[in-house]
């Protein structure tokens, strides 16, 4: 893959074990125990972007939009800005679960719950026909296809993510996915991992990535700070 070819994501210590960057129209799964890091660093991956003046779409399935917003804030993540301008919009499929009266507004919109894959589809498809017209490429960050694979049936949330993934793909967008370790049948974890680019594996207090060219083959320690993932490279 051609230097040209290679998106920096904006995190520094990131970038030099990915041997430059992800690649362009790239799916990405992050894949670990339950707080390990995978959420500041995908976070941490949109918010880069948005900086770039690259926009970003974040999906959330298990944590409404106002405590993504504040878990941003505490990591210095101020994203007013963009939210003004139109850059970063969110498709909440948490919080209608426990306030059915809930409309989108803004640079929110809300989904009845994980379990409507159709509306998640419908709702993605809608927000990247509005993007493509001001940009040539951008973000997506999903959080979490555990939830989808624990209300849906792993052949609905695989046929789902075919379509998500290729549809970024042919979108031009770099996107990165989360799924929890431990918590899925190995072969419905494989089934996702199918569909990626390239997978970031944590373990314990080390990550390393598989399946991407010119990046480290080798584990690397990494640390969650306040403003992000620091990989030591």
């Amino acid at each position: 893959m051609a230097v040209q070819d290679i998106y920096p994501t904006g995190i520094k210590s990131l970038d030099k074990i990915l041997g430059g960057g992800m690649p362009p129209a790239g799916n990405v799964l992050l894949y670990g125990d339950p707080l390990c890091g995978k959420k500041p660093l995908m976070m941490q991956f949109v918010y880069e972007g948005l900086r770039m003046n690259i926009p970003g779409i974040f999906v959330l399935t298990d944590f409404g939009f106002e405590d993504w917003k504040a878990m941003m804030a505490q990591s210095g993540w101020d994203i007013s800005e963009f939210e003004e301008n139109g850059l970063l919009q969110i498709v909440d499929c948490y919080s209608k679960q426990y306030n059915p009266k809930l409309e989108s507004e803004g640079i929110v919109t809300y989904v009845d719950g994980s379990s409507d894959l159709s509306a998640i589809s419908m709702q993605l498809s809608g927000l990247q026909e509005q993007i493509v017209k001001i940009a040539d490429n951008h973000r997506l960050g999903f959080h979490t296809v555990s939830s989808l694979l624990e209300t849906n049936q792993p052949d609905s949330v695989f046929r789902f993510m075919q379509f998500i993934t290729g549809k970024f793909r042919r979108m031009g967008a770099t996107a990165m996915y989360v799924v929890e370790k431990g918590m899925h049948d190995e072969k419905h974890v494989k089934m996702i991992e199918h569909l990626m680019d390239g997978v970031i594996e944590f373990n314990e207090d080390k990550l390393h990535v598989r399946g991407m060219m010119g990046a480290s083959p080798y584990w690397h320690n990494y640390e969650i700070k306040q403003d992000g993932i620091k990989v030591k490279v």
